[in-house]
Formats: structure tokens, sequence, C-alpha cells
């Protein structure tokens, strides 16, 4: 009995020295807590102050610059008017040129001389005695010879110059003067572009926003430099121009502030800075565009990628979606980047290259060949597909299309995968995004007849030259005329269904005659009939097609259907079959037989 006692005692003992231990751990805890605590709101208060002093300084600079900008404009305006004053001077001091006064002399004897410059030698004083007047002596100069038939001698007359021709010496006097107006005369004509330039792109406004851009973009700063806008940055780079020009070298300072955003996935400004890359393209493209092609073409294949390649991805030629047609979630989209945008400035900087051959070669080497064929796939918006169309016809050149590879052998594959997505646009059904409406008959006809015409630009667009480097790509890629005839014969069967756009119909049926007509014409050696074979139906659909367009006879339905097609369709129609075939032909269709009468 005692030993358990001594064993409670002792348990309870222990019990409490380990009770008076856990309570001075968590007095310590607890001690170390206040402590961490007070740190931390101390260092919360100390952030706080910081902010607020950043903050403050932040509004002291803008005042500053909201004043420099002020005095700036104030400097900007005098010395716009001092340049017209300048100008208005120049122009005064141009139309009254300093001549050499004439003093106006009184010929009171109309006999053709000065009175003052014959100089009469009295026989009793002295000729030293006058000064002679007029302008000196010139040997050779003199019209009258002096007369030896007086008693008096007279001196040889010094007559002035003919009053028909101005004296020479101010002529020379003036030369240098004109010789240095005609060079420093593009120095003001740079500058007053320059200044044009300027004052249109500081006050241009990028809708929806009734604030300057620069005003704007005083609120704008990147995640990571808060501290530092957008205006900053801009101002910053304007203050390090040089006597350039000033859109270009303004162009490439908002060109790096968007390849910046696109890098921090820093989206919002996105749409302000492409229409402020629009606006200075627009005041003279072919002036700026090919100055800024190597910053700018990375850039915008960049954004159209942002919203391209999830789109691409759920097309029926992704690997991830092989066959199957699916729509895009508005989840994997962005809508601060307007691929159709950056579409349409691509567009217009490669128009702006046309007339200058080094620049349309330099775009075309930065136009990625991946980039052209992801956005030639039906899931992309028909806006984007029409465009990218648009573009490649500015890629046409005398031995090749399409973006610029290193080697003939990749260039040449490229131009047959470009040819084979183009030929596929004409049967595949274009897919909207998850939640759009789907697009009309008109607008899939819209794009269609764009395909087309980009293809006719390549078949004929060297008509006068033997080889025709895009005509032969079309002839020899193995089943691109095949497909356009089968989207021939679905066009002619739409033409019977007498849709809303049934004039559309009948244009891509004309034009895509036409195409087939002219390509196989001028190459005559290929094998139509082996291509037909690699095509599902295709050798009766073309025999059908063939027969509906040659043996046309509806006046209504077909009334679109051009002469020149039925002839194009009739040629073509005896080239393909046999004399026992066309009997049956010219039985089954009455009206062939009365066209053969007439």
């Amino acid at each position: 009995m005692m030993q358990e006692l001594e064993m409670a005692k002792s348990n309870a003992l222990t019990k409490s020295g380990e009770i008076s231990i856990i309570r001075a751990n968590q007095a310590k805890l607890a001690e170390r807590y206040d402590q961490q605590l007070s740190s931390l709101r101390k260092s919360l208060a100390d952030e706080a102050a910081k902010h607020k002093a950043e903050l403050e300084a932040a509004r002291a600079q803008s005042k500053t610059l909201a004043t420099e900008n002020a005095f700036l404009k104030q400097d900007l305006a005098e010395e716009a008017l001092r340049a017209n004053n300048f100008k208005a001077k120049s122009r005064i001091d141009e139309k009254t040129q300093p001549v050499t006064p004439r003093k106006t002399r009184i010929l009171p004897f109309r006999d053709g001389f000065d009175d003052d410059e014959i100089a009469v030698l009295s026989p009793t004083k002295s000729s030293g005695g006058r000064t002679k007047l007029g302008s000196p002596a010139v040997p050779g100069k003199r019209k009258r010879k002096a007369s030896q038939d007086g008693p008096i001698p007279i001196g040889p007359l010094e007559l002035s110059p003919s009053r028909h021709f101005p004296p020479p010496e101010p002529e020379r006097e003036m030369e240098p003067d004109t010789d240095d107006q005609n060079r420093d005369q593009p120095v003001p004509h740079k500058d007053d572009q320059n200044l044009r330039y300027m004052k249109l792109i500081l006050n241009h406004r990028t809708p929806p926003n009734t604030e300057r851009d620069l005003e704007v973009m005083a609120r704008i700063a990147f995640p990571s430099k808060p501290d530092r806008t957008f205006s900053t940055i801009v101002i910053e780079a304007t203050a390090s121009f040089h006597s350039g020009n000033y859109a270009v070298q303004f162009a490439r300072c908002i060109i790096s502030l968007w390849s910046q955003a696109l890098k921090e996935k820093f989206y919002e400004p996105i749409y302000m800075l492409m229409g402020i890359t629009k606006f200075i393209l627009l005041l003279d493209t072919p002036y700026v565009a090919p100055d800024f092609i190597e910053e700018l073409l990375p850039v915008i294949q960049e954004s159209v990628a942002i919203n391209g390649v999830p789109r691409f991805h759920h097309s029926p030629a992704s690997r991830k979606n092989w066959g199957q047609v699916r729509q895009t979630p508005q989840s994997q989209l962005n809508e601060d980047v307007d691929s159709t945008e950056a579409l349409s400035i691509l567009y217009l900087t490669a128009t702006g290259c046309l007339s200058d051959e080094k620049a349309k070669e330099a775009f075309w080497r930065c136009i990625r060949y991946d980039f052209i064929l992801m956005m030639l796939h039906t899931s992309q918006p028909i806006s984007d597909i029409a465009l990218t169309l648009n573009l490649l016809t500015c890629s046409l050149r005398r031995d090749s299309f399409g973006p610029l590879l290193e080697t003939e052998q990749d260039q040449l594959s490229n131009e047959n995968y470009i040819v084979d997505r183009v030929a596929n646009l004409f049967y595949e059904k274009p897919q909207v995004d998850e939640g759009r409406t789907p697009y009309t008959g008109h607008q899939i006809c819209r794009m269609r007849l764009e395909a087309l015409s980009f293809l006719n630009a390549v078949a004929f667009s060297a008509p006068g030259t033997a080889h025709n480097h895009g005509c032969s790509v079309i002839a020899t890629h193995p089943t691109a005329l095949a497909r356009l005839i089968r989207s021939m014969h679905d066009e002619v069967d739409a033409l019977y269904d007498y849709r809303p756009e049934h004039d559309l119909h009948n244009s891509l049926v004309n034009g895509l005659m036409g195409l087939i007509y002219g390509v196989t014409r001028k190459h005559k050696e290929i094998d139509l009939q082996s291509k037909l074979h690699l095509v599902a139906g295709g050798k009766q659909k073309y025999l059908i097609v063939l027969t509906r367009l040659a043996f046309s006879e509806n006046p209504f339905l077909e009334a679109g259907i051009t002469d020149e097609t039925v002839e194009m369709a009739h040629e073509m129609l005896e080239e393909a079959v046999n004399p026992q075939e066309a009997e049956a032909l010219v039985e089954a269709f009455p009206s062939a037989s009365r066209r053969e009468d007439s």
C-alpha cells in the first residue's frame, strides 16, 4: 500500500513537472507570437508608409509631367508660329529679291544716249578737269564709231549696256543664295513632316477611349514594374529620338511595349497598342512599313497565336482531335487580343512593302510557314481566313509564293501545303467558337470566293511567261484539281436549292470552271483521270457536273451560268467521253441535239 502511495506521489510530481514545462513552453510561444505579430504590424506600417510615399511621389511626378507637357505644348506652339513667320518672311524675301538701285534719268534728247555719259572736251580747258561719267569702256562693246568730221575733237562715247538685258553682276550674286535655298529646302520639309506626324500621333485616341493614348498610358504599368507607367517609358524614348522618321521611331517604341506585354501575358493594353501601330501605318504606309518589319512581324504572329493555337487544337486536322469537329471553349480564348485586328495590321504592312522588292522579300522571310497553315483551317474565324488569303495574294513572286524558306525543296513543299489547305476550304464547313452563332451561307460563300480569287492569282499571275510557277504547282498537286471539281459539283447542286446566296453560288461555279479549264489548258500533259480516282466519287462527279453545265437548260435556276462556262464544260466533256458515251448523253439531254443543230 505504501509502495503504491509512493508511486502515485512520484507520478503526480512527474505530471506536475510536465505541466509546468508545457506552461513554460506555452508562455514562450505566446511571447514569440506577440513578438512576431508586433514585428509584422511594424513592417506593414513601414510598407504602408513606403507605398504612401511612392504614391505621393508618383502624383508629384504626374503633376510635373503635366506641367512639362503644358510647357512643351506652349513651346511647340511658339515654334510653329515662329516657323510660319519665318516661312512668310522667306516668301516675301523671295518675291522682292534685292537688285542694284538705278538712278532715274531724264532724257530730254531722245537720241539713244544718256546725257551725262557724253563728255565734250572744251578747246580751252583741259580734259582732265572733269570726271568722266558712265561705265568703263570695254573693247568690242562700242556700237558706233567716234565722229572725226567735227573741228572739235570729241572723246570716244562710252555707252551703258542695253536696257533690254539685266546686268550680269546681280545675277551672279544671287546664284549662291538660290543654291543654298535648294540645298536647305528638303530639311524644312522633313521637319514639317515629322512635326505633322508628332501632332497626329500624340493626339490619337484609340476607340472606345475618349482620352488621348498618352493620357491612358499614364494609368497603365507592367506587373513586373508597377511604379513605371507606359507614358513614362514613351516620353523617355521620345526624348532620345534622333532626327530621323518620327513615325517609325515612335512605332518601334510602341512595338517594344507590345512585345513586353506578350512576354508578361499582360494582354489588357494590347488592343490600344494595335490601334496606335495601325494608325502610324495609315499615315504613309509605303514610307513607314518597310522600316520596322523585323520588329513588328514576330509580335503580330505571337498575338494571333494566342487564340489561333487553341482553335487549331480543336480542329479536325489536329492530332489531339483527329477527324472530330469540336468547338473551341471560350475559357481557352482571350478576348483582349483581337486576332482579326492583328491580321489586318499584318496585311496593311504587306501592302506597304509591295513597291519595294527588298522589303517584300524581308517581309516574307519573317512570316512563319506554320503560322500561315494554321490560319487556313476552318476552325479559325472566317474573317481571319479571308485576311490570310488576302495576305497570301501579296506574296506572289515570279518563281514562288507564300513564306520564303531556305531550300528550294522546302519552298515547293510549303507551296503544296498552302494549295492543299486552300482547296479544302471549298468543302470543309467553318466552325464557330463555343456559344457563337453559326456562319450563314452568305459568309461561307464569301470566304470561298476569297479562296478562289487567291488560286486564280496563283495560277494566272504571269500569263505571258512560258512557265507559270503557280499554275504548275496547282496542276501537279495530287488532289487539288479533283477536289475543286468535286466542289464545283456541290455548288451546282446548291443552285437548285435557291438559297439567299444563290448569286454567290453562280459566281463560284463560273469561277471554278474557269480555274480548272485554264489550268488544264496550260498543262495538257497532266493525267486528270488519275487524279480524279484519288477523290471519292471524283470520276462520276466530274462527268455529272460537266454534263449539267454543258447542257444547261434551266432558264431560272441556272440563269447565272455564263456562256463561257457552258463552252468550257462542253469542250472538256468532249475530251472526257468516248463517242458511245457522247451519244448516250445526247439522248439523255435533248438540248444537246438542239445545240448541235444550231
